[in-house]
Parts: structure tokens; sequence; C-alpha cells
């Protein structure tokens, strides 16, 4: 496949983010609204600010995307409803979606709205991206799990959608989408309001917090990963043909959205990691935020974590920016001689172990390093527990001169420009279907009819819309008819107010349908009492045979299911993830329900699935408030899922010699956990 254009997509938690990435080279940004982002705890979109953006986008010929990517509940989908209305009077370039719900209302309400697969949805496989397809997603965010081998083969395999990969950024120990850390170590996970969801935009970044491993004694940061930088490989991805690549950081300022689009721009057009230009925007990027880097899976085809260079940063899970030195000697008296491979300034930011500190003071008068120099400078020694020695090395977290200025923000707002009809006829003035009472006289001298009225509903003041075409049909006896300014402003006035009245009404117009809880069945047993997945449990005389919401062996994995309905043909098979759906419609003899993690978190996504799997049967959720099976309160699903080996990278220990089947036991403030790791895959539940 010859080389395309990559879209370079930028996160942006803010209008200024969003400013700033198009201004570092982007092709397009991405963000959360106020409510149903998964972010939110960044500022996030308000209405008008989408407007700015889509009126920027149209005249730069740049593109955005909108994030509406948690699951919601049926008390909460009419909340949906009004920001779906925005969404269609926006015409984002993608609704970067996870509910299947919500999926489904935009396809049978607001089918102009491109429908993209979030990476909530842990979409890895073949099968899953075809599925989504299928569903009527033009474009799918792909794990961050995959390898370039991996990605490769899909890419193949599903040439007539869109593929969208993450490049660049933070990285979740756990499957997005199939984490439930946050949900159940801060509450009970079963919908108390202190359960802080993953799903549901409230993530509590367990991950990043320390562990204690009983079999290594190990106090560490186990579950943090290394942040993803891929550099110049990205440019593998537009060899091979994805469509899309995706920087992570919705959490980050201005500096970060311009600094990473600048940085993977100069790459994309061909510019090498070697040129100054190149190193420079690499170095702001990272200052601006970075923890150590890794490529993640980039390079490890079909062999998971096995034998790669460590993805955990189990030293520190914070932002350490770029090493500038290494320290030579702590100093008595609030000093210390540092050795500086980089230059740095008086007021930039250091930072040596945990410790971050502002530069300021020099030895000797000085308010610049040179690279190569060794200097004396002032050292906050006092708030270290353990005092640094020789070769500690020293980075810097921020630059006094990258500090990002404030754009303006007085963009135009956009405005939807409509088609209008206007027939003249004597005393009136019809448009768009509305009658207005006119003054309809013969002009004085000559003029253009159509230019005048043109002019007049084109200056449409503060409306949501704006004159399209206009198209003008004289009905009236006069053949060069003329109206009163002050008439047609008049007019224009009450037909802008009648349509943006319109607009405003429709945001709640949209009457759902009430849910279908009286038709949901309740049949599957406790959802205790079938364990974890893969393996066939007998309940009062029926069988069931979860699977695992992770398959990247996807057909043999499959096969191996075949082989066991063939075995028990009356199996009661649990589907865990989407790509299983499309595998379920092959066998309509066989019941199927949706398990933990094929959310059906409202009665749409249910409908959706029972459409696809009319033998579907019933859905486990862990809501306690939820229409169909609860989980029960005895139930606590896994709390991280990873291909990411806690054993290898997390503890540090060798691949050598390793049986790829360990057990470890882990303590944090009196809780228990165990990881379990097998064939390099990491699943920790508690105890």
């Amino acid at each position: 496949m010859p080389d395309h254009k990559c879209e370079l997509a930028i996160p942006a938690g803010s209008l200024q983010c969003a400013l700033y990435a198009f201004r570092g080279g982007a092709d397009a940004v991405y963000f959360g609204l106020k409510s149903f982002s998964a972010r939110k705890g960044a500022v996030n979109f308000s209405f008008e600010d989408v407007r700015k953006i889509k009126a920027l986008c149209q005249s730069e010929g740049k593109k955005f995307y909108v994030t509406l990517n948690t699951l919601v509940n049926d008390r909460e989908m009419n909340e949906v409803i009004p920001l779906l209305r925005q969404l269609e009077y926006l015409q984002p370039d993608g609704v970067i979606v996870q509910d299947l719900g919500i999926a489904r209302i935009m396809r049978a309400h607001f089918p102009s709205l491109p429908l993209h697969g979030s990476t909530q949805l842990a979409v890895h496989t073949i099968n899953g991206v075809k599925q989504l397809h299928e569903l009527g997603f033009s474009r799918v965010v792909l794990s961050r799990e995959l390898s370039f081998e991996e990605i490769e083969e899909i890419r193949r395999a599903c040439q007539d959608v869109e593929l969208k990969v993450f490049i660049h950024g933070a990285l979740c120990y756990g499957f997005s989408g199939l984490c439930m850390a946050s949900q159940f170590i801060t509450g009970d996970g079963h919908g108390c309001d202190e359960c802080r969801s993953a799903n549901r935009g409230s993530c509590a970044q367990i991950c990043r917090t320390w562990f204690h491993c009983l079999e290594t004694g190990s106090d560490s940061w186990l579950f943090s990963m290394k942040d993803l930088c891929l550099g110049d490989k990205v440019r593998e991805y537009a060899r091979i043909g994805i469509d899309s690549l995706k920087v992570e950081g919705r959490m980050k300022g201005p500096d970060y959205a311009y600094w990473s689009s600048r940085y993977y721009r100069l790459l994309l057009d061909g510019h090498q990691e070697s040129e100054q230009e190149v190193r420079w925007a690499k170095e702001a990027m990272q200052i601006s935020f970075s923890r150590d880097t890794t490529e993640y899976f980039f390079g490890t085809g079909r062999a998971g974590s096995t034998n790669s260079p460590n993805m955990v940063c189990a030293s520190d899970p914070g932002h350490r920016g770029v090493q500038v030195g290494s320290i030579d000697k702590v100093l008595p008296n609030g000093k210390a001689i540092v050795r500086f491979t980089k230059p740095v300034a008086l007021r930039d930011g250091l930072k040596v172990q945990d410790i971050s500190f502002s530069l300021r003071h020099i030895d000797g008068g000085k308010s610049f390093i040179s690279e190569g120099e060794t200097a004396t400078i002032s050292f906050p020694a006092e708030e270290f527990e353990k005092r640094p020695g020789f070769g500690c090395p020293v980075y810097c977290v921020s630059r006094h001169n990258l500090n990002m200025g404030l754009l303006n923000e007085n963009i135009p707002l956009y405005k939807k420009p409509l088609d209008i009809a206007v027939r003249i006829t004597d005393g009136s003035l019809v448009v768009s279907g509305e009658a207005y009472s006119a003054d309809v006289q013969q002009a004085k001298s000559q003029s253009d009819i159509t230019e005048i009225l043109t002019k007049v509903f084109e200056a449409s003041d503060k409306s949501y819309y704006t004159a399209g075409r206009i198209r003008v049909e004289n009905n009236s006896s006069f053949e060069n008819p003329f109206i009163p300014m002050s008439v047609l402003k008049q007019i224009r006035r009450s037909f802008y107010q009648n349509q943006d009245d319109s607009f405003e009404t429709g945001l709640s117009g949209l009457s759902l349908k009430e849910t279908h809880s009286a038709t949901i069945p309740h049949v599957l047993p406790r959802r205790t009492l079938l364990g974890l997945w893969d393996k066939v449990v007998e309940i009062d005389g029926q069988s069931y045979l979860p699977l695992s919401p992770v398959m990247f062996n996807e057909k043999e994995y499959l096969e191996d299911a075949e082989k066991k309905l063939r075995e028990n043909p009356y199996l009661t098979v649990g589907l865990n993830n989407i790509a299983q759906v499309l595998w379920a419609k092959k066998h309509p003899q066989t019941k199927f329900f949706a398990d933990v993690f094929l959310y059906t978190q409202n009665s749409y996504a249910f409908e959706e699935l029972k459409a696809l799997v009319p033998n579907l049967i019933g859905s486990y959720e862990l809501d306690r408030d939820t229409v169909f099976d609860y989980t029960g309160d005895d139930y606590t699903p896994p709390l991280f899922i990873s291909r990411v080996c806690l054993r290898h990278h997390g503890l540090n220990l060798p691949c050598k010699g390793c049986s790829r089947s360990n057990v470890f036991h882990l303590e944090q403030n009196n809780r228990h956990y165990k990881a379990t790791c097998r064939n390099c895959i990491t699943v920790v539940t508690k105890e």
C-alpha cells in the first residue's frame, strides 16, 4: 500500500489547547463537552467554544472530533439528546462513542453524525473492527496494546473502515474500557456515589499509586506505565495506510498541545529526528509533560510483553521532563554541584528524585548555565528524605521561556447556512413557508431584488443561522418589486428568531421511548458463580461459558470456543467483547448473554445487542439499580486486565526461566489483591 497522508489528531482540553494544536500543525483536534466525556477533569468545551472551533476549521481546512465516550444509564439518556441536537447542528467530523445505546440513537435519529468507535470499546481484533463497521461506525480507534504487526494485519483485513491509533502520551496499565480499579477501590463499585468509574469519566488513576508485593518485598508504583513516544516510527503507520494518528493528553495544557503537534508534524512531513528543529520540538514537548518513555507494543509482534524493554516506571509516576545533568556533590549549605549536559537558566523548574524546585540561584551571579558546564546551584536539600548522591540525575520539568501566552479567542461563531426560498406577493413576503406582511411596491429605479434580499438575510446578527442559497420567486403584480429596508430587516429578525426558537425547543424535543425493564428477562445466575472466564461451569443443570474480554489470537481462541460448543451444544455463552458478537451471529441455536465487559448500562444498548444476537437471553450489570441481571454485591470483577506482564515489567523479573503462569499477592492500604500472570496477560483481582 503506498504512503498516504496520515491525519495528526491532537488532544484539546480547552479552546486554548485547540488553538495551539492547530498553530503547531495539527490536522485535527478532539475534545469533550461539559458532560459525558471520559476526561471530566479537563476544562472541556461549551457549545459556544465548539461553534468557534467549527468556524475556524471551516476557514483553515482543519477537522474536529467530539468525544461522547462514557457509559450512560436510562435516566441520563434524555440528557444526551440535547447534546446530539447541538452536534447535529455543528456537524463535527466525527463523534467518538463507547456506549452502544448512544450509537443506536445516533443511527436512528442523527444519521448525519459520523460514528467513531472509542478505544474504550477495547477493539483489538479483526472481528471487533468488522462488527463496529456493520453497526455504522466509519472509524475505529484501536486499543493501545496492539503491535505494529497486529495493526498491519487489521488494516489489510478491514480496508473499508478508517483506523486510528495512538502514537504518544500517557498509557493505562489496564485495557481502556475494561479497567475497574478506580470504580472498586474508591467505592464499592456497584453504583455508589463515591465510585469513580473510568467508564464514566472519573478515573482516580489507581495505577499511579504504590503497591506492596509480598513475594518480592517490592514497595513501588507497580502499575505506573511509562509514556508512549513512537517518534519517527509513526511514518510506518502512514506507509500501511492508517488514517489517523492520535496523541493522548486532554488533561494537559496548551504548551503540550503545541509542541506535541509541532514534533509529530515535522516527522510526518519527512524531517529527521537528528535535525535541530525536531530535537528542540521533542525536548519542549517532553518538558511540558513526560514520564520515562516507551515504544510499548510497537515492535513486539505477537509475543506480547515477553522480553520487551520495561514499560513500567516503578520509581516515579509523575512528570520528569528531560534529564539536564547529574549531581556531583550535595553541599551542606543548601547547595549542590551539578554537571549539566543541557543548558538551563534561572526560573527553570528542576527535579531531583521526586522533589521539584525552581532554579533561583547560580553561584557567581550567573543567570544561565551552558551545556557541559559544572555549576553550583541552590538546592532544597532539607526536603529530601534520602540524600541524593553522586550521579543522581537532575531533570528539567519546566522552562521559563516556554510558557504560552493566551491566543485570541475572539473567533466568529459558526452559523449554519440555510437555503431560503422567498416568494413575493402583493402585500406579503413568504420566507421558507413563513408569511410576513409587507408593503410591496414598484421600484422607482431598476434594482436586483435577489441581490438585495441576499445582503439582508446574510446579516443574521446573533442567530445560530445565516443565509445559504437564496431563491426568489416574484408572484406580485410588480415587475420590479420594492420593499422598504426597515420592513425587510424586521422580517429578517422575525425569521431568524423563529429559527432560533425552533432550534432551542428541539434541543429537548426528541421524545425517547420508555425503558423496557418489563420485557428484560432475569434468568442468569449470580455472576460470582461463573468464575472468571474460559471455563465451563455447571449451575442447576445448565452449562455456562463466559468468554474472555481479550483474545489476541482471535482465530485460535474462537476455534477453541467452537470446540467447546460441539462438545456441549447446550452451552450458554457469555460475550465480553464486541468482536465476539460477530462470531455469535453464526450460532443462532446457542443462547448468549452479555457479560460484565460488554456493557448494557441502558436499555438501548441491550436492544442494539438483541438486534444483532436475537438469542441473547440477558445481560449482567454492576449497578444495583440496573434493569438487567445485577451481578450481586458479592461479585467484584477483575480490577486490571493488562497485556503488560506484572512479573516482567512491574517487578522487573527476567523472562528467562519463567513458567508463564505466576501468581503474586499485593497489598495497599490494608487491602489485598492477587495478580495472576498467564502468557504475559495480567489479571488483578481483589482477595
